[in-house]
Parts: structure tokens; C-alpha cells; sequence
């Protein structure tokens, strides 16, 4: 399932529902104090008073639930958009500053980017899940820039120091990536609910986890 205003199929489709449940309603409304009121003379005014107020609470009542999903849509493609350009951001520094990252890091770091990539397409399924939806959004937004830029930040000559441990870092956060894209890919929510690698590893701060000796 895409992201995506309603179609103008779609959009015909709900202005029938909203006209034939307002319609409904109406009927309904003026049936019953029809019938309760008669023989009164007043029963076929009051019946299209109440049904004028049922068909008109009906037709807010679906209106109002039409704008909060087009809200909702429109935040969700704007959360997406946001994602996907620092993903791009990303990116470009994976491939730019390629030769100064461990060359045996370059695939996991490919790996986790276009898995992210693969998450953020699918959103919406994550916006079930909002625990690992945020997860994503830490692990894009903060947790690997930082820890990229940590690494970057190091001295050259004592990169080759740091390597293991930035790899082992870098390890950690595709392998949790890889275990939530295929679970999002295969729409498992239940599995999403209960792991929690990627969480884990989005909530920690690399400032207090990853080259203390050099002060960064």
C-alpha cells in the first residue's frame, strides 16, 4: 500500500457514501417520530426536523473523518519526503567519504541504507506499529549520521584503530534494519511489535558509545 490522495474514483466514491448515509439517516430520523407522534399535526414537521439534524450530524460525522485521514495521508507523505532526503544525505556521504570508512564496512553500509530506503517506502504500514516507526526516524535522523560523523571525525591515524569497533557498530545497526525490513516487507505487524533490535540500537547515543579515547 502507497502513500496517496484519494483517486477521483475514489473521491466520487466517498461523496455517494456521505449523500446515501445523510440520506439514510434523514429517513430513518423521520420514519420513527413519524410514527411516534401521529396522528398529531405536528408529527410531519418535527419528523423532518429530526431527520434533517440526523442526516446532517451523519454527513459531518463522515466529513469529519475524510479530513482527519487526508491529514493524516498528507503527514505520513511529508514524513516520508523528510525521510528520503536525509536518506539521500546519507547516502552521498557513504559514497563520497567511501575511502575513508574500513573497506570491509562499505557493504553493511550499503546494505543499511537501502534497507532503510525500503522502509521508509513502505511508512504507512509502519504508522501501525508507531514504536518502530520511531525507531526508523531515530536510526535515520540521528543515530547513524552521529555515527558516521563520529568516525569521520577521527584523526587518519587513528581510523584504522577504531575500524573493529566501527564495524561492529555498523554490523549491529544492519542487522536490525535487515530483520525490520523483512518483516515490513511481509507485513508482519505482530513480529514488529516484539522486536526491538532496531530500538535498541536507535535509543543509544554513539557520543557515549563509540571512540570516548579520542574525546569526540
Amino acid at each position: 500500500m502507497t502513500i496517496q490522495g484519494p483517486t477521483p474514483e475514489r473521491r466520487q466514491q466517498q461523496n455517494k457514501l456521505k449523500y446515501t448515509a445523510s440520506a439514510v439517516a434523514f429517513l430513518i430520523g423521520f420514519a420513527v417520530l413519524l410514527i411516534l407522534m401521529l396522528p398529531s399535526p405536528w408529527a410531519f414537521a418535527a419528523g423532518i426536523v429530526v431527520g434533517g439534524a440526523a442526516g446532517g450530524g451523519t454527513y459531518g460525522m463522515l466529513y469529519g473523518r475524510e479530513l482527519s485521514l487526508q491529514r493524516k495521508t498528507e503527514e505520513l507523505t511529508n514524513q516520508k519526503e523528510s525521510l528520503r532526503s536525509r536518506l539521500s544525505d546519507i547516502k552521498s556521504t557513504v559514497h563520497d567519504k567511501a575511502h575513508q570508512f574500513p573497506p570491509s564496512s562499505h557493504g553493511q553500509l550499503r546494505m543499511t541504507v537501502v534497507g532503510l530506503e525500503e522502509i521508509v517506502e513502505r511508512w504507512d504500514t509502519l504508522d501501525r506499529v508507531p514504536e518502530q516507526q520511531d525507531a526508523v526516524f531515530h536510526t535515520i535522523s540521528r543515530h547513524l549520521p552521529r555515527t558516521l560523523h563520529l568516525f569521520l571525525g577521527l584523526p587518519d591515524s587513528a581510523k584504522p584503530k577504531h575500524a573493529e569497533e566501527f564495524k561492529a557498530q555498523i554490523n549491529l545497526v544492519a542487522q536490525a534494519v535487515a530483520k525490520t525490513r523483512d518483516q515490513v516487507v511481509k507485513n508482519d505487524l505482530q513480529a514488529l511489535k516484539t522486536n526491538r533490535a532496531l530500538l535498541e540500537e536507535a535509543l543509544t547515543d554513539p557520543d557515549e558509545r563509540l571512540f570516548t579515547d579520542e574525546d569526540l
